[in-house]
């Protein structure tokens, strides 16, 4: 029986709705927003001076500290939201608002598993919308203590700042701010360039060292489809080199040494051409990759 478009369509949608949350471009750096006053993409002696002025700006509930979500917040998409309730709800056979596991083809069951929240076997609209909000965000779970600092450390203000690479910038910290970004002087000509300061690129091995830290649920050191976010699912078949259902280090980091390194452009998704496979594909000097889709 031939399977409806839309069916077939589905995980291109998922993985797109992502894409557009995202808006297709890295997650502003709201750090140097807030010390870049004059907007010219670099710091001068008198910002790195009115550093810890700046960062308290930062400091929405004014604890005298930054956390993660005030540096670096979820930035939310109403219409791709809409978009994948619009698009989920075709699958509605019934017409009565909410989706069934019965109502979903079988490689939906898990991400159906991870939206349905009160697990009551239905997947309502608000549910619909929670989901997109978690496929839309970057990061896997919360910036903290213990996954700080391989994503921090890929911004040299923001490593310079972290001393202690808790995730958090302390009222010490942000107090000694000025001299921190100092470090990142290299020429010691008293400013910070756009190339003293641009953001550092992630090797493959540290993507794919991202991705199991994210997903790895069980932390057994392979994926299962099931674990992988629902942006991704379409990509399981691609990762998973040998077939053997899962993906190991080494098949993600093969896979994330295809993809076109942050601000080269142009390229097919996943750096490879038609029929050509991964491994194919992979340079032999595992050449720097950017956090470029697909978002561990």
């Amino acid at each position: 029986m031939k399977r409806p478009s839309y069916l077939l369509a589905l995980p291109l949608f998922l993985a797109a709705t992502a894409l557009h949350a995202q808006g297709g471009q890295p997650q502003p750096r709201i750090v140097l927003q807030a010390l870049d006053t004059d907007g010219d993409g670099q710091l001068s002696a008198a910002e790195i001076e009115e550093a810890p002025k700046a960062l308290l700006t930062l400091d929405k509930n004014h604890d005298g500290q930054l956390t993660g979500d005030e540096y670096s917040p979820k930035l939310e998409d109403k219409t791709a939201a809409n978009d994948m309730v619009t698009r989920l709800m075709v699958l509605d056979k019934n017409g009565d608002g909410v989706l069934t596991t019965d109502e979903v083809p079988e490689r939906m069951k898990p991400m159906f598993e991870r939206g349905d929240v009160n697990h009551d076997g239905k997947l309502t609209k608000d549910e619909i919308v929670a989901m997109s909000g978690k496929q839309a965000d970057p990061q896997g779970r919360p910036i903290g203590k213990g996954n700080a600092a391989g994503m921090l450390r890929m911004d040299p203000i923001m490593d310079a700042l972290d001393a202690d690479h808790d995730g958090v910038l302390s009222a010490a910290e942000i107090a000694s701010a000025p001299g921190a970004l100092k470090t990142l002087d290299k020429d010691a000509d008293g400013t910070l360039s756009r190339d003293e300061i641009k953001m550092r690129q992630q090797t493959a091995k540290q993507r794919a060292e991202h991705l199991f830290d994210e997903w790895d649920t069980n932390k057994d050191g392979a994926l299962v489809q099931a674990e992988l976010p629902d942006r991704m699912q379409a990509q399981f078949t691609t990762l998973d080199l040998n077939h053997d259902g899962k993906i190991d280090m080494e098949e993600a980091t093969t896979y994330f040494a295809t993809l076109p390194a942050q601000g080269q452009g142009g390229g097919r998704p996943g750096g490879a051409r038609p029929g050509e496979s991964p491994r194919e594909r992979m340079p032999s000097n595992n050449a720097p990759a950017s956090s470029a889709t697909p978002q561990p």
